[in-house]
């Protein structure tokens, strides 16, 4: 696609927005609403987590603070991401001092309450999970001015792979995914734009072990980690870390000894008791007891494929029947709209000529078509099975699948039978769903934007699934009166991956926990003595982490979410009011007591969430983007000299009514500032030398280094202190 073209498309897509009445982001994927002639929205201006790691256990409080901006009371939509294996348990509402604290309903309840709070001049807020890890924010009667604060509390266990735990908080959205007809879907408008992706996003995490910390990382940001003593550590972001907000939050850490947090937690509660059991295979099992292998590689080729997904997603194909051993066995299916085998009567033995013949499989392959992947899946399981051979089914897709509780539900029903691990390609490869293929498979999902960085997930995969050491697990209760344990069904062990197991227990914690299953030397046993259980009200979030997984499981075994009625969705409506979780059945609703606007119907808009960052992004989208933002798009035509100011060393040239700094750059993070505004204020305090530049004009845009600022009639009215501390600072 040629510069120009491009350039050309995003100017009148810039147009269009800027002349609808009422443009909604559901609709076209934009960052404004033009209400009016005027441009009203309800964009985000900060997010922050606090993140208190006790153990495995993760206490995560999200934090997001919305600012009206334009003229008219408005009702705001969000859909916007949250980490699929929390449990969604508190939600309050802050509107200038006073704290309104939400009640968990039934969703058609809790939705009546919204509405009548909305029509009878009040502030709401109202929270519905639509999948594990995609919640719709949606706020009414937002006056304008109002700055209002929303807060959101989880938690989450942290189950390590190869002694390494990772917490996830997710900013953004991938891909579009693909549905069949009938499949529940929740629109996700997304947006690169800076007006969208640049509010301020910080990430405050404490973690607390009995043992000392051996390491803390983050892939994903710049952290500064302290370490106030050895077994404790706290994390934030840098000093230097821009754009953060166009990236999921990736923090890792590991134990000294690379121990882990296994054992037995138990929590005697008030009315029930709940326990966790997190075993830990041998730490340097022998070869002998390793199981055969045996791969089934299902690979996406469908339409969404095509471009940077079908060509990483081949790499890493070739990559992976690199690393197969000779002992090894394995098949590949191609997926889209219908499936085809490499060899439908069974595994191949590693070889010269077979895997010749799944390359040039591969290669012959293009993207094409729609994206079936339960018959692919029920094709895998189909295939014959070799003897003695522990299979596993490896799913390569960028996530833009039909695959809700069907495939879930598939899943689960043969975890005795094959494991199954979700592989991520291509830059916008679809978050949740991979998470949501991994969760039934009881695993952890992989992600290779590139083939550069698919070359460190192909080792980091072939290390995690290199050491099935048991199949054929069980668990049994001998004297430990345990029930209602999650899972029922077990995968494979593998060497760098515990055995995790949820439930409750009657009485005293006494009896022992008995774990078998068949490894490459025969029969294996382990026993765990309940008398051994840690016992502590700290282990209390065992009791909502227990009921999300059950209900979880209720989801994938029922039907996926808008399928359950009757008695089953009154069971699971019954489990989210008995232990305050939210669910897509259940909802938290907050109203403020004071009637705030007369009850006329307020402005609609659906604000949209930060789009992941993909590959490719050259000079024409960021003029793009720099126009859906606002800001002026480079233009090679000579500017005339009334339209050129020099002021104090910089240079400003005047386009579309703005004074731009012309070292303003489409990377810059921008700070939009209303004049008059406590931002306004405090920036001055720190730069009084920019009042000078301000002085050009009523919209005036100067670069800082990595930030720049937008001062004029229609910014925000505040930002966080260390936001503007940064920019002053350049």
């Amino acid at each position: 696609m040629k510069h120009g073209f491009v350039k050309a498309a995003f100017a009148a897509m810039f147009a269009l927005f800027a002349t609808c009445s009422t443009v909604g982001a559901a609709e076209h994927g934009a960052p404004y609403f033009s209400v009016n002639g005027g441009v009203d929205r309800l964009p985000l201006l900060q997010s922050t987590a606090t993140v208190d790691i006790v153990g495995p256990i993760a206490d995560v409080t999200l934090k997001q603070t919305y600012e009206n901006r334009g003229t008219a009371t408005i009702e705001a939509t969000y859909v916007f991401p949250v980490s699929d294996r929390g449990a969604v348990s508190a939600l309050s509402m802050r509107i200038g001092d006073r704290v309104v604290e939400a009640k968990l309903q039934e969703r058609d309840q809790a939705r009546q309450t919204y509405e009548t709070a909305k029509e009878s001049g009040h502030t709401a807020a109202l929270l519905e999970q639509h999948d594990p890890g995609t919640f719709v924010m949606n706020l009414a009667n937002i006056l304008p001015g109002d700055r209002i604060d929303v807060e959101l509390r989880y938690n989450e266990l942290l189950v390590p792979t190869r002694g390494v735990y990772e917490l996830e908080l997710p900013n953004t959205f991938g891909v579009e995914r693909y549905a069949r007809p009938g499949d529940a879907t929740v629109a996700t408008p997304r947006s690169s734009a800076p007006e969208v992706t640049d509010y301020a996003f910080a990430a405050n995490v404490r973690i607390r072990s009995g043992v000392p910390i051996a390491s803390v990382e983050s892939p994903s940001h710049h952290v500064v980690v302290d370490r106030p003593g050895a077994a404790e550590a706290t994390v934030r972001l840098a000093d230097d870390e821009v754009k953060a907000s166009t990236r999921d939050f990736h923090l890792r850490f590991s134990l000294a000894g690379n121990e882990i947090a296994s054992g037995l937690l138990l929590y005697p509660g008030p009315a029930e008791n709940f326990f966790l059991l997190m075993t830990q295979p041998p730490r340097s099992p022998a070869p002998a007891t390793v199981t055969p292998r045996e791969y089934i590689f299902v690979l996406d080729v469908s339409g969404s494929m095509s471009g940077a997904p079908i060509d990483t997603a081949k790499a890493l194909m070739q990559e992976l029947l690199a690393t197969l051993h000779p002992h090894d066995r394995f098949n590949l299916v191609l997926f889209a709209g219908g499936s085809e085998v490499l060899e439908p009567k069974g595994s191949l033995p590693v070889g010269e000529d077979t895997l010749r013949r799944a390359h040039d499989l591969i290669d012959k392959t293009g993207a094409g078509g729609g994206t079936e992947l339960i018959p692919a899946l029920e094709t895998a399981y189909a295939l014959p099975h070799a003897d003695g051979m522990s299979r596993s089914i490896v799913v390569l897709t960028d996530g833009g699948i039909a695959a809700g509780g069907e495939a879930s539900r598939l899943i689960r029903a043969h975890l005795d039978e094959a494991n199954v691990f979700a592989f991520g390609t291509g830059g916008g490869a679809d978050v949740p769903v991979m998470h949501m293929l991994a969760r039934a498979g009881l695993g952890e999902p992989f992600f290779a934007a590139d083939v550069q960085q698919g070359a460190d997930e192909i080792r980091r995969f072939r290390e995690y699934i290199d050491r099935p050491l048991l199949t054929h697990v069980t668990v049994e209760f001998r004297g430990f009166d345990a029930y209602d344990v999650i899972p029922q069904k077990l995968p494979d062990l593998f060497a760098e991956r515990p055995i995790v197991l949820i439930g409750k227990y009657r009485g005293a914690a006494t009896g022992e926990i008995h774990l078998g299953g068949t490894s490459g030397t025969g029969a294996y046993s382990a026993t765990v003595q309940a008398s051994s259980g840690e016992a502590s009200a700290r282990n209390a979030p065992l009791r909502t982490l227990w009921a999300r997984a059950r209900i979880a499981d209720e989801l994938d075994a029922r039907g996926y979410y808008g399928d359950v009625e009757g008695g089953a969705k009154r069971d699971l409506v019954k489990l989210s009011l008995d232990y305050g979780i939210v669910t897509p059945y259940t909802s938290f609703v907050a109203v403020s007591e004071e009637r705030r606007s007369d009850g006329t119907p307020p402005v609609k808009v659906a604000q949209p969430t930060a789009q992941r960052a993909t590959m490719g992004h050259g000079d024409a989208l960021a003029d793009g983007l720099r126009l859906m933002a606002g800001l002026p798009a480079a233009n090679t035509t000579a500017p005339k000299a009334a339209d050129l100011r020099d002021v104090a060393g910089k240079h400003f040239r005047l386009v579309e009514g703005v004074w731009t700094d012309v070292e303003q750059d489409a990377q810059c993070v921008v700070l939009r500032i209303r004049r008059d505004s406590p931002a306004y204020a405090k920036l001055l305090s720190l730069r009084p030398d920019l009042a000078t530049w301000f002085a050009l004009g009523e919209r005036v845009l100067v670069r800082l280094g990595r930030y720049a600022v937008l001062v004029g009639g229609d910014g925000f009215g505040d930002y966080p202190m260390q936001t503007l501390v940064r920019a002053a600072r350049g």
